[in-house]
């Protein structure tokens, strides 16, 4: 096998074992981002890779202190060699692969992450970049240089604390543990992102620290790992299983696996009998695992970038080609950058690093480099990707001097800040942020003005807040309050347009680019209250029930129910035609897919608006759809700014498609 995959020198003495569980880890991450229905335990596998990290990096840091033998600057060497070649290898890939196929828009966003995993901050990135309007995961051929960045980070820090502790002389033991209880404790306590941030994941490689330095000061241990190596297997297996289906990301829980995974290691470390992570195949797996790590996800990322749908045989062909370009990667880019020990081989790995986050800024300044020539023409399409501001002054203005206080809601617009005329109010969630345009449009010619009052993953509907926490209902309970607020003002309201998704009854996306089957954990009141009996789809149906009866009997002001467009399931950019005409160009969906997901809820508003007459529906299906398909693309525009969000043309097309029926007498169900 040597002569194969040659094993490189290393700081440690060669254990297969550890490559083996290295080689579990890697396939666990690689099969989770490959089919995430069946593998959703796999993300676990960044978990091990942490402690494994802290266990073997304090180690190294350690022992050589003990011998009087460190070196902080040879220490950094030896991590430029260990991680930039590969680094660099794949950053120019995925560089080369967007300039030739990305259009301006993905090109610039990508800039932005090759900056960002350059310089080793991309989880700080990625915190910055969760939000509503945020693109799908998928897209983003880096994002999984989150992990990488903690490491680094990680790496900085961690060399100089057991410096410090070491030349004090204080109870290493002791006080790594409480260094460990410390950073334990931050994610518990601290407003910040639970998975992305390096302040909620530095425990786990701490860990990893920690239970070296505990066998090196106490080896006897060995004899008692040794003794219960079942159970410590048992445990390490069954907490990759109870991990099957998790749906949010959670400290304890991760605990378990961290745990039982610093068990092992100690104890694969120290068994010299062969086990059954020394298999070969394993091994081999484990070898190539740091550039399998950065390979795969880019090449997945594009697969879908490009519009292609992983079934099995495509997801086979992506293993092969990941294993594939890691193997050459490791055996003659790795293993020549290791065996060189010049610090200005790795001066010149640093620069190159340094060049390349450089120039991903650059392209980023340069929006994506728009005058590539190879490009097809897809500028007015790639118009309607362009998000439009979620607030303007004149609806700030306007709403302060109604409510005598600056509301903090997410959407706040209006065409005009003037008491004395006469509005149409449109409320709900970024899907009604979406409608406004194409509203405030066709409205000017009626004589009216438009507010749009409108609040994210929170919907207006009475009863209807809704968090992943007790502390974001609350603030959702305070917008839709605003909101009500305005209703009930003596402002010339005179119409009342709701537009929300309808995913909320269901709590979880359509289609791989909208997560899946993976839940959102946004939920109403009564999880929190009552979470055994509570039904998502029944308190949907209920709160969306108790608005319709609160309108119904509204004679003030005509209310239309605006029922949520199409979701497509997939990007609109697979829409638009990429250079060299290699990729499907896919821009419709099926009316059955589309019917089958949202059945039920149309159902039910039908039936409401049968129960409640002064309630007006207008259903946009036709407008998107005919007896057989449901498109992204009609009357030569480009209807979807994202899966299932307006671009601002298909604004425009929804407002004059139903503004007829708003300005009638009577009161209109469906078109």
């Amino acid at each position: 096998m040597n002569n194969f995959i040659p094993i490189v020198k290393h700081s440690l003495k060669y254990n297969p074992s550890i490559d083996g569980l290295r080689g579990i880890a890697i396939s666990l991450v690689l099969l989770f981002h490959i089919w995430p229905e069946y593998f959703s335990f796999g993300y676990v596998g960044v978990d091990i890779f942490f402690v494994l990290s802290g266990y073997l990096i304090t180690q190294i840091i350690y022992t050589k202190l003990e011998s009087n033998s460190f070196s902080l600057k040879e220490f950094y060497r030896n991590r430029i060699r260990r991680i930039f070649p590969a680094l660099i290898v794949v950053l120019l890939a995925a560089s080369f692969i967007g300039y030739l196929f990305m259009f301006p828009s993905e090109l610039k966003q990508l800039g932005q992450h090759i900056k960002s995993s350059a310089f080793f901050y991309e989880n700080f990135r990625l915190i910055g970049e969760v939000g509503y309007w945020d693109e799908a995961a998928v897209l983003k051929p880096l994002l999984h240089f989150w992990s990488l960045a903690i490491e680094e980070q990680f790496y900085i820090f961690w060399p100089l604390i057991l410096i410090l502790l070491y030349k004090v002389r204080l109870n290493i033991v002791l006080t790594l543990t409480i260094l460990f209880l410390i950073l334990f404790t931050v994610p518990l306590i601290a407003e910040i992102d639970k998975f992305y941030h390096t302040l909620s994941r530095a425990w786990e490689l701490a860990l990893g620290g920690l239970v070296f330095i505990i066998s090196y000061k106490h080896k006897n241990i060995f004899d008692l790992l040794n003794k219960y190596k079942i159970f410590i297997y048992l445990g390490f297996f069954i907490s990759i299983a109870i991990s099957y289906n998790n749906t949010s990301f959670s400290t304890f829980k991760t605990f378990i696996i961290v745990f039982f995974s610093a068990l092992l290691i100690l104890s694969l470390s120290h068994d010299k009998s062969k086990t059954i992570f020394s298999n070969s195949i394993l091994v081999f797996i484990g070898l190539i695992s740091f550039p399998l790590y950065l390979w795969h996800y880019v090449i997945i990322s594009y697969t879908h970038i490009f519009g292609l749908e992983i079934d099995m045989n495509i997801g086979i062909f992506l293993i092969f080609i990941s294993v594939f370009l890691s193997y050459l990667t490791y055996r003659y880019i790795e293993i020549y950058a290791r065996a060189k020990i010049s610090y200005i081989f790795a001066l010149g790995l640093f620069t190159v690093v340094l060049s390349l986050g450089i120039l991903g800024n650059y392209v980023s300044k340069k929006d994506g480099l728009q005058n590539r020539t190879h490009l097809k023409s897809n500028e007015d399409f790639e118009k309607q990707f362009i998000r439009t501001p979620s607030q303007n002054n004149l609806g700030i203005s306007l709403l302060t001097k109604v409510l005598g206080y600056k509301p903090t809601n997410d959407y706040i617009k209006s065409t005009s800040d003037d008491l004395s005329k006469k509005y149409v109010l449109i409320i709900g969630d970024s899907h009604a942020h979406t409608s406004y345009h194409g509203f405030s449009e066709e409205f000017k010619k009626y004589g009216f003005e438009t507010i749009l009052f409108s609040n994210s993953s929170c919907p207006p509907y009475l009863g209807g807040a809704m968090g992943k926490t007790i502390s974001e209902l609350n603030i959702c309970k305070e917008k839709i309050e605003n909101i009500y607020k305005l209703i009930n003002t003596n402002l010339n309201i005179e119409k009342i347009i709701l537009s929300t998704r309808m995913g909320y009854m269901y709590d979880i996306g359509f289609g791989e680019i909208d997560g899946g089957n993976k839940p959102y954990n946004y939920h109403f009141e009564s999880f929190f209250k009552y979470n055994k009996n509570y039904s998502q789809k029944q308190t949907f149906f209920e709160v969306v029930e108790n608005t319709f009866i609160y309108f119904n009997s509204n004679k003030k002001m005509k209310f239309y129910y605006l029922m949520e467009n199409p979701e497509l399931g997939f990007s609109p950019k697979n829409c638009m035609i990429r250079p060299f005409d290699l990729f499907p160009n896919n821009c419709r969906l099926t009316l059955d897919s589309y019917l089958n997901r949202a059945g039920e809820y149309r159902n039910f508003i039908y039936k409401l608006s049968d129960k409640y007459k002064n309630i007006n529906i207008f259903d946009p299906k036709d407008m998107y759809c005919d007896d057989k398909y449901c498109y992204a693309i009609k009357y030569g525009k480009m209807l979807y700014a994202d899966d299932d969000h307006h671009s601002v043309d298909g604004s425009l097309e929804q407002a004059r498609y139903f503004i007829n029926d708003l300005f009638s007498d009577k009161v209109n169900y469906a078109k």
